[in-house]
């Protein structure tokens, strides 16, 4: 089975759902497989794609980093009848509005948005991955609308915790814009999005280079970022070791 294969999911109600493992990481180790799942919403799979995420692929828990008026007008799909654990962790929710998705800018209202979250959703990443580090949620799914913008900064904070190198993270980052056009057709069937383009809602290589970058200078990077926000050492050293091989 290819790299390819084994990274990206193919399910029917969802074109973004992928896994994070595979990478190489500091000190010669690679990041376990079919341990953590990135995705856009699952409130579409179908009955037997929840069968391949909590069945074939194991999946515990759900980390849900969407607003809460997102999830009440999208909802959580099938997946919520499963018995699997919900998290919700909002972080753009202070924020109280997303980016345009139409347009020509969208490098920069990105790049804005992710300092944003950088800057003033500290607590909300935090919480998400000490979640996501608990082996009893494991493995675990983290999710946004479109599995870009949110589920991105916290991917990438992952992946750098785990000493995965920079192009990596943002390689991982950019796979988004492979299946942009399936994300421009789901975008389109909700209430307020008609009008995106395939341009306004494009994964930009300098939005998370910069996040990266931030978070780096004003914190001493990732993993200084979330012990600063209340993250265990402890926590961050266990989830290393459980994640690596």
């Amino acid at each position: 089975m290819t790299e390819e294969i084994e990274r990206r999911i193919p399910l029917e109600g969802c074109v973004n759902f992928r896994d994070l493992g595979g990478y190489s990481a500091a000190g010669g180790r690679t990041v376990r497989w079919r341990r953590l799942f990135r995705s856009d919403s699952p409130n579409s799979l179908t009955e037997a794609d929840v069968q391949t995420v909590t069945g074939d692929l194991g999946v515990l828990s759900v980390i849900d980093l969407r607003s809460s008026s997102g999830v009440a007008d999208d909802g959580r799909g099938l997946l919520a009848l499963s018995g699997i654990g919900y998290h919700q962790f909002p972080l753009l929710e202070r924020r109280g509005f997303l980016p345009p998705t139409s347009g020509a800018e969208v490098e920069e209202r990105l790049t804005d948005m992710y300092q944003w979250i950088l800057f003033n959703a500290g607590a909300l990443m935090a919480q998400a991955f000490t979640t996501l580090a608990q082996q009893l949620n494991q493995p675990a799914l983290f999710h946004c609308s479109a599995g870009k913008d949110r589920t991105g900064v916290l991917g990438a904070t992952i992946l750098e915790v785990l000493g995965v190198g920079r192009e990596d993270i943002v390689n991982d980052f950019l796979m988004t814009n492979d299946v942009i056009d399936g994300i421009l057709a789901r975008l389109h069937k909700m209430p307020g999005f008609e009008d995106s383009t395939r341009e306004g809602i494009m994964a930009p290589r300098a939005a998370i280079e910069k996040y990266l970058d931030a978070a780096q200078s004003e914190f001493g990077g990732s993993e200084a970022y979330l012990r600063q926000h209340g993250v265990q050492q402890q926590t961050i050293d266990s989830f290393r070791e459980s994640m690596l091989t």
